[in-house]
C-alpha cells in the first residue's frame, strides 16, 4: 500500500515539474513574440493548456515567471573570443565588438521585451532584488572566469568593475543602435570596446 501511495506522490511531483517546464517554455515564446507588456498570464496559461490558477501554483507573478524563465535559459557564452590568451586583449575586444555589431536584431525583438521587463522590475522591489542578485552573481562569475586579476588592470580597477562597464556598454549600444541606427555603426561598437581595453594594462 505504501508503495502505491509513494508512486502516486512521485507521479504527481513529476507531472507538476512537467507543467512548470511547459509554462516556462511557453512564457519564453509568448514574451518574445508578443512582448513582455502585452502578454498576459491568461495567454500563457491557455497556450500551455493549463488554467490560470495553475500558473499561480507555480509562479507568484508575471515577473516571477519571467525571472524563472531567464534563470532556466543558458547564459550567452562570451568566453571563447574574450579569453583567448594567445591574442592581445585589444584585438579580442575589437573582434568581440565587431561580432556584436554584426548581429541582426531578430524579428521577435528581444531587446524590446527586455526593456519592458526591466521597466516592470523597477516597479516591483522583490522581483528587482532577486534579479539584481542573479545579475551580480553572473558578473562576478564572468570576471572570475576570465582569469584576469586586479594586477592586469590599471590601478584601482577590479575585474568585476571592468565586466560591469562592458555589460553596461553592450546594453546601451544595443538600445542606441535601435534609436540612432545611422550613428551606431560597427566602428562605434569597436571604439567603445577600445575604451574598455584602456582599463587593462597591456603585458
Amino acid at each position: 500500500m505504501w508503495q502505491h501511495g509513494h508512486m502516486a506522490r512521485v507521479n504527481r511531483a513529476d507531472s507538476k515539474e512537467r507543467t512548470r517546464q511547459r509554462l516556462l517554455a511557453e512564457a519564453h515564446r509568448q514574451f518574445r513574440q508578443r512582448g513582455y507588456a502585452a502578454t498576459s498570464l491568461e495567454q500563457i496559461a491557455e497556450a500551455a493548456e493549463v488554467t490560470k490558477g495553475a500558473i499561480y501554483g507555480h509562479f507568484a507573478s508575471k515577473e516571477d515567471l519571467m525571472l524563472s524563465a531567464l534563470e532556466a535559459a543558458p547564459s550567452p557564452d562570451y568566453s571563447g573570443t574574450l579569453n583567448d590568451e594567445s591574442r592581445p586583449l585589444r584585438e579580442r575586444l575589437a573582434q568581440f565588438a565587431r561580432a556584436l555589431a554584426a548581429e541582426e536584431p531578430d524579428g521577435t525583438d528581444e531587446l524590446a521585451m527586455y526593456l519592458e521587463f526591466f521597466a516592470a522590475l523597477m516597479r516591483n522591489p522583490d522581483a528587482l532584488q532577486r534579479y539584481s542578485s542573479s545579475r551580480e552573481r553572473r558578473l562576478e562569475e564572468l570576471a572570475h572566469d576570465d582569469g584576469s586579476e586586479s594586477g592586469d588592470l590599471v590601478a584601482g580597477v577590479t575585474p568585476v568593475q571592468a565586466w560591469t562597464i562592458g555589460e553596461a556598454m553592450l546594453v546601451g549600444l544595443q538600445i542606441e543602435r535601435r534609436l540612432a541606427p545611422g550613428l551606431v555603426t560597427p566602428e562605434v561598437f569597436e571604439l567603445a570596446f577600445g575604451l574598455l581595453a584602456e582599463l587593462y594594462q597591456e603585458p
